[in-house]
């Protein structure tokens, strides 16, 4: 697969392929790996990769009649272009369109663009769907991140209190986060909706930021010992190092307007956990 290096005038890099215009690596300036990509991910064409960024759409999971996930998660995607800015921020932007194989599951005319930016210790991912065609049409989105832990066990995460969330694992449609922070116990699989603010994920040895615009909802996934051993694309005790803390827009559908223009974001901010 044809992959895309980005190196930021202060060190900081990333990793693409045009396959699924997926990021696979972010490294911040100065810093280690930020994103989980599993060992035993098949990186072949047409086939979706297990960690970095899946760019989910038009549906997600198997909530409608396509493929699980959507067609742009294993479709080969344009580079429009990739460099530095004048800021030295690296960036890569990449589209795709509908095609004859497309069209064959999901009959819609569209324009899809994703733009990665990298500076510092921030990453920034950008996706927009423009309708091009002549008819209305809806679709459900994410930004499928998969983060980096060192130990599942140590993980906090802030900013969820008091948001309703459908419970993916147990089916139960609308329940009420009261705790002050989540500690994943076991198999994880939350839609929060209407998310208030930023995200903290809290390791012992730094914070990760997480912040959306466009995207209504957050998706919280970790498959746990027993469903993380059931994934042949997940390397062995993976689920222990990764989580995954999605942008998206699942709960109530994207409606587009023939001509008409969304956007979405998910920007990501690293610092280190300040020692006494």
């Amino acid at each position: 697969m044809e992959s895309v290096l980005l190196k930021a005038s202060d060190g900081a890099s990333a990793a693409l392929y045009t396959h699924g215009a997926h990021l696979c690596s972010w490294i911040p300036a100065g810093g280690t790996e930020q994103l989980f990509l599993s060992k035993t991910s098949d990186l072949r064409e047409g086939v979706a990769i297990r960690g970095g960024v899946p760019v989910i759409f038009p549906q997600f999971a198997a909530l409608g009649s396509l493929p699980k996930h959507g067609l742009a998660r294993t479709a080969v995607w344009r580079l429009l272009r990739a460099g530095q800015n004048a800021d030295g921020a690296a960036q890569a932007v990449f589209e795709l369109q509908e095609s004859i194989a497309s069209l064959q599951v999901w009959p819609q005319v569209f324009k899809a663009e994703l733009m990665v930016t990298i500076l510092a210790d921030s990453l920034g991912i950008d996706f927009t769907v423009v309708n091009s065609g002549d008819t209305a049409f809806s679709f459900t989105c994410a930004l499928h991140s998969y983060f980096a832990v060192q130990q599942i066990d140590e993980v906090q995460l802030h900013g969820l209190q008091g948001v309703r969330y459908r419970d993916s694992v147990s089916g139960i449609s609308d329940c009420l986060d009261s705790a002050a922070w989540l500690k994943v116990e076991g198999e994880l699989d939350r839609i929060y909706a209407n998310i208030p603010g930023a995200i903290e994920l809290r390791q012992p040895h730094q914070t990760t930021v997480i912040t959306q615009t466009g995207f209504s909802d957050a998706v919280i996934w970790n498959p746990g010992a027993e469903k993380g051993s059931s994934l042949s694309d997940l390397e062995p005790d993976g689920y222990q190092r990764m989580l995954c803390v999605e942008a998206a827009a699942v709960m109530q559908p994207v409606h587009l307007a023939a001509g008409a223009a969304w956007s979405g974001s998910q920007s990501i901010r690293v610092s280190a956990t300040k020692r006494a």
